[in-house]
């Protein structure tokens, strides 16, 4: 009887530690992936209203920029008939981090004018990397800027200068013939892999606000 009794506190004790257990892991996990939506959801209501860099953001993207399980939240201004925004796609990226919202940068895409800005985004899904290019139509003169996010923010990688009659460049502050500088530039960013911010399919602020909930 003793030891029946002794087995059958064992059985109970064992039991009330496997519950304890199933019970924690699932609410920690939860709490972590799940956390960015409150950042995310009071951010959205700051960007909707506009700032100095736009009028306001009016198109929501969840994309996995780094590879893990938390994604990071693309803000899209969409082109208007505006002085400030003319032509061009305005973007904001933020990702969460030591939890709360982390802004990595503003970026944009599109023709501003007819002697102006002409330009283009990319990233690379879970790879970290952010592509970004553009030149003056008036000057030629350009840019490839190549970054990847880490600890929390988007450093620069590669830098790339070029003019679009010239048959070189500057890499990394370096002048090279323009074969070896598409090369070095795919190196550092695999153009192939890439898709550009203005192909990327958004939600409004209202649908991205319920889908934060």
């Amino acid at each position: 009887m003793k030891f029946k009794t002794k087995t059958a506190l064992v059985l109970l004790l064992t039991a009330s530690l496997v519950i304890q257990v199933f019970t924690a892991v699932p609410a920690f996990a939860s709490d972590k992936d799940t956390g960015y939506k409150a950042a995310y959801y009071t951010l959205i209501k700051e960007l909707h209203k506009g700032d100095e860099w736009s009028g306001g953001y009016d198109q929501y993207k969840l994309i996995h920029l780094d590879n893990d399980n938390i994604p990071e939240l693309l803000a899209v201004d969409t082109p208007s008939d505006t002085f400030d925004n003319n032509g061009t796609y305005q973007y904001v990226i933020y990702t969460y981090y030591n939890g709360q919202a982390v802004k990595l940068g503003d970026y944009a895409s599109g023709v501003a004018s007819a002697g102006g800005y002409r330009g283009d985004t990319k990233y690379i899904r879970k790879s970290g990397k952010i592509y970004e290019t553009y030149h003056e139509a008036a000057s030629g003169d350009g840019n490839d800027i190549v970054y990847k996010l880490q600890d929390g923010e988007m450093k620069e990688i590669a830098h790339g200068k070029f003019n679009i009659a010239s048959d070189a460049g500057e890499w990394n502050g370096k002048v090279i013939s323009d074969i070896k500088y598409s090369i070095k530039l795919n190196k550092a960013f695999k153009l192939s892999k890439a898709k550009s911010l203005e192909e990327i399919e958004t939600i409004s602020y209202k649908a991205m606000r319920k889908k934060l909930k």
